[in-house]
């Protein structure tokens, strides 16, 4: 009678071990499909000593989001309000702000510099826009940003012999859009979207993603064919949205 307890006990033993180890993988397996397993894409791993921040408003923030995104040594971008005095706007009670995109970058790849010359070429400097919504702004973070933002501005006027319209501002305060600004050209395009939401379920590490801005500018026609095929293994595709990408450039 006793062995057969102690063989009872032994099965029930075994039964809970083998439920327990199915029940494991089966948690590990949903961990991975949801991205929580899934190693980064390369790009999104590389650390940096010292990231800078810049903001710029030029009109609607969907393009805008996606020509810095392309930029080389740009980290990462995010579509949302700035310059004015409403709390918390949101795009249908924006108040007084303005679109804007603001970009984090790696001074050491790319300067500030560059970033103003992107956004002089972006739009027309001498056209006079009354729209608050989509006014031309330059926001500035510090006094050295400030200098160049003038500085390039005066320029710009002497070459142009006109006066220039866009605005030269200190940045207050920055509010981040709703989940479906960011990122909109590469929303519009599910392939590569639902790969990179293998890697980032919560839609705040998607918008931060530097894969994710590389490809919202490259899918808008952004970049060159020489840094998008440089860039491409580093962006966490498969071979299917990889092909898909390089054929766009021409590959």
């Amino acid at each position: 009678m006793i062995d057969k307890l102690q063989i009872l006990a032994y099965f029930s033993l075994a039964i809970l071990l083998a439920i327990n180890v199915i029940g494991t993988m089966g948690f590990a397996q949903n961990n991975e499909s949801n991205g929580i397993d899934k190693e980064l894409p390369p790009i999104d791993q590389k650390e940096y000593e010292e990231i800078r921040t810049a903001t710029f408003a030029l009109g609607c923030f969907w393009g805008v989001d996606a020509r810095f995104g392309a930029v080389p040594g740009v980290i990462r971008t995010r579509s949302g309000y700035a310059g004015g005095t409403k709390e918390s706007p949101t795009y249908y009670s924006l108040g007084d702000h303005t679109e804007s995109v603001q970009v984090d970058y790696n001074s050491g790849t790319v300067l500030f510099r560059d970033l103003v010359n992107i956004f002089w070429e972006y739009h027309n400097p001498t056209y006079k826009n009354m729209s608050t919504q989509y006014a031309n702004i330059l926001f500035y973070h510090n006094e050295g940003q400030k200098e160049v933002a003038e500085e390039t501005r005066e320029k710009l006027s002497q070459e142009l012999e006109k006066d220039i319209f866009t605005q030269i501002r200190d940045i207050d305060r920055f509010y981040p859009a709703e989940d479906y600004h960011q990122k909109y050209i590469l929303r519009r395009n599910s392939i590569f979207v639902n790969e990179l939401k293998d890697f980032y379920p919560q839609p705040d590490d998607l918008r931060d993603s530097t894969a994710a801005a590389r490809l919202n500018g490259y899918l808008a026609g952004h970049g060159t064919a020489e840094e998008v095929q440089r860039v491409a293994d580093k962006l966490g595709l498969s071979s299917k949205a990889k092909e898909r990408l390089l054929n766009k450039f021409g590959f």
